[in-house]
């Protein structure tokens, strides 16, 4: 992806659905447990501009989302995470079967490397690393942390035609305009 000025303005609407999407999560105190739709934006970003620009929405937007709208201390790791969270569907792209099997293999991906790995682990040690195992915190968070991927994929499915319709077809003539 070229970093020309239509992109960049595209990417920074991106960062602020992100933005909203992150100070509209929905936690539960002292549990870790959250229901939040960043996953979309920072899909979408990954998912049609690429695995940097995808990085760079989901760290952005998480950085702004923290500072607008505090749910206690900001954790670097989370941070990663959202950025991983816009690059694996843009690196996932690149594999050789069909459209479809992207986004879903996406959201696995990322359901095991962010939400279930690096989100879990974070908020284990820094809210419950004294009270329990990390395997009983991950055994207890799985159904949530599940049924909260499930609710985004459902969501970025119904979303991708409409995406594919408004944006698709601008940044193609752009790259064409541009070559």
């Amino acid at each position: 992806m070229k970093f020309n000025a239509k992109n960049i303005a595209y990417l920074a609407l991106i960062t602020a659905i992100s933005v909203i999407m992150n100070t509209l999560t929905l936690t539960v105190p002292g549990s870790g447990i959250a229901l939040s739709f960043t996953y979309i934006p920072n899909f979408l970003a990954g998912y049609f501009f690429g695995p940097g620009a995808g990085f760079i929405v989901g760290v952005v937007g998480d950085v702004l989302g923290c500072i607008i709208w505090p749910k206690g201390a900001w954790l670097p790791l989370l941070t990663l995470s959202a950025g991983l969270m816009g690059a694996i569907p843009g690196l996932i792209k690149y594999l050789p079967v069909k459209e479809k099997w992207h986004v879903l293999i996406s959201y696995v991906v990322t359901y095991v490397v962010c939400s279930a790995g690096i989100n879990t682990f974070t908020l284990w040690h820094a809210y419950a690393a004294t009270k329990k195992t990390f395997w009983v915190y991950l055994i207890a968070k799985m159904p949530i942390s599940l049924a909260n991927m499930i609710a985004n994929l459902v969501l970025n499915f119904l979303l991708m035609p409409l995406f594919d319709k408004l944006i698709l077809p601008r940044l193609k003539k752009a790259k064409v305009q541009t070559e």
